[in-house]
């Protein structure tokens, strides 16, 4: 069976304990320092309650989890990030850390602070964490604690050029996963209205160098992409490229999509845009990112390149998401904007949009439903 990644739930606490008492063991502390970290460190309800805890589990049992917190206005504590023994050094440990980056982009915040364990201090570091400080470990006397911090780069950039091209080789996850991936897409379409399983394109290498965004992908069913997304993106060597047409009104408000309930991302809100597919590749194997912007633009909202004046080319990287968008400016002002773009979905078969969201300044991105690499966007194009 795949790794998969989920949310904690209550009954998972005995379970996350075993794995703290057993993943801190490993370091080979005494039987007595053990003795007393055992009576006074378990996992609780209260803090999958409070927490934002996530699972690593194969063959439906836990082999890891993490701990996550908001400490301030900027800062997202990573409190517990621990993997029992016997899955150590098989890379959940980074997949993890990998996915507190993401968490902390989806709460807008800038910076992962963490108390690392005395023995751990070189794996964080290898993952871009700095040492601010130090004090005093209980459990080995004589050494200290590493209190480490990695400050969060804008992940949007402009982007001077695209060059994808599709690779010949099969995706080793869809491959390695065909059984459980098809039982999960029977599962998905009893309670997703919009789903059919056709073909699309995964990245799955890339260099961004001076503006110019180079790589390759592979084709693979639908149906592996959303195991892959819904397992919590397990294969840290694929990522969704995908391009999204960030609409700008004449009044200056950004234009975002509100998903239909019966869309696989129902209820979320981001830039009209989708996944890449065999379609948006030219005669000689190049993927046209540009191409399936404009394709987007039209089928999601009736309009086409005759109504927009295309902009700049941004690119956001959002953990196992990498957005490409282009700016398109229009002359209507947004609420006009909004009426024609829902009169144009509610007249066609599948409606994939429940509503128009405008974005007029930072503070209408609070929503909890406006995705990460669209809160990016808009924060990089809206004034402070």
């Amino acid at each position: 069976m795949p790794l998969k990644l989920r949310a904690a739930t209550r009954a998972d606490a005995s379970a996350l304990t075993d794995i703290l008492h057993s993943a801190k063991a490993s370091w080979g502390y005494p039987d007595d320092k053990m003795a007393e970290f055992r009576k006074h460190w378990l996992i609780t309800e209260e803090i999958i309650d409070n927490q934002y805890v996530t699972v690593a589990e194969r063959n439906g049992s836990p082999v890891a989890f993490s701990g996550l917190a908001a400490q301030d206005k900027d800062t997202l504590l990573v409190d517990y990030l621990f993997v029992a023994p016997q899955a150590q050094r098989q890379g959940i440990g980074d997949l993890l850390l990998t996915r507190a980056h993401d968490r902390a982009r989806t709460l807008g915040l800038s910076r992962l602070y963490l108390e690392a364990d005395t023995h751990s201090e070189a794996f964080y570091a290898r993952q871009g964490f700095a040492t601010i400080a130090k004090r005093p470990s209980e459990m080995s006397p004589g050494r200290t604690i590493p209190m480490m911090e990695k400050h969060l780069q804008s992940p949007v950039h402009a982007v001077r050029g695209v060059d994808l091209s599709l690779s010949p080789d099969n995706w080793a996850f869809e491959q390695a996963n065909e059984a459980a991936i098809a039982e999960h897409f029977e599962e998905a379409k009893k309670r997703i209205g919009l789903l059919w399983n056709g073909r699309t394109l995964k990245l799955t290498n890339f260099s961004f160098e001076d503006g110019v965004f180079k790589g390759s992908c592979t084709e693979c069913s639908y149906s592996a992409f959303l195991a892959w997304r819904d397992w919590g993106a397990p294969d840290p060597s694929a990522y969704n490229v995908f391009g999204s047409a960030i609409l700008r009104s004449a009044d200056g408000a950004l234009l975002f999509g509100v998903m239909a309930a019966h869309t696989a991302t129902a209820g979320a809100i981001y830039p009209p845009g989708g996944n890449l597919d065999p379609t948006d590749l030219s005669p000689e194997g190049k993927v046209d990112v540009v191409g399936a912007i404009y394709r987007e633009l039209e089928e999601e909202t009736g309009l086409n390149g005759k109504d927009v004046t295309a902009g700049d080319v941004l690119i956001a990287f959002d953990g196992p998401r990498i957005s490409i968008a282009r700016i398109f400016d229009l002359d209507q002002p947004a609420e006009e904007l909004r009426r024609s773009i829902m009169r144009f979905s509610d007249s066609t078969e599948e409606r994939e949009l429940a509503d128009i969201r405008i974005i007029r300044e930072r503070a209408d991105l609070n929503d909890p439903a406006v995705v990460s690499y669209a809160r990016a966007f808009a924060e990089h194009l809206l004034p402070e």
